[in-house]
């Protein structure tokens, strides 16, 4: 039986459809599965049903949501995916925002190909590996707590 490599789920968040075909596009035949929405609250559905490795959010959405309302969901999740941001709109204040607020990343439209996927790959290590030393850290702070 051959070695397969299990499938790191990306979630797209976007109101454009083109968004969606673009980084369908982008992903290709990698390890990467793709799963597209189109609102905020279409995420949440997806995120409580599918676990999800990394996500690529737009900025804002008809009706008000936008990346914050998003992010804010997330973060009250056990496993918190990372979230990346999109826009075409960059500057030095967003970019501190997004990223104070506890984005792993802003990328700005239109999307590099290869810095998409940089910044999926680095996100979803740095996710995995902070899962793994928070768990090599919980048997040593148990003991240290019953001490």
């Amino acid at each position: 039986m051959a070695n397969r490599v299990a499938a790191i789920t990306v979630l797209s968040v976007s109101p454009s459809r083109r968004d969606h075909e673009y980084l369908a596009s982008i992903l290709g035949q990698s390890v990467w599965r793709l799963f597209c929405v189109s609102s905020c609250a279409e995420a949440w559905r997806l995120l409580h049903q599918t676990p999800v490795s990394v996500i690529i959010t737009e900025r804002s959405f008809p009706g008000g949501l936008g990346w914050k309302d998003l992010l804010e969901e997330v973060s009250a999740m056990q496993v918190a995916p990372p979230v990346i941001v999109t826009t075409r709109a960059v500057d030095d204040a967003l970019w501190t925002e997004v990223l104070e607020a506890g984005a792993f990343d802003l990328l700005p439209k239109p999307l590099d190909p290869d810095e998409v996927r940089r910044v999926i790959s680095l996100s979803w290590r740095s996710a995995r590996d902070a899962r793994a030393l928070k768990a090599s850290c919980r048997p040593r702070a148990t003991a240290l707590a019953a001490t």
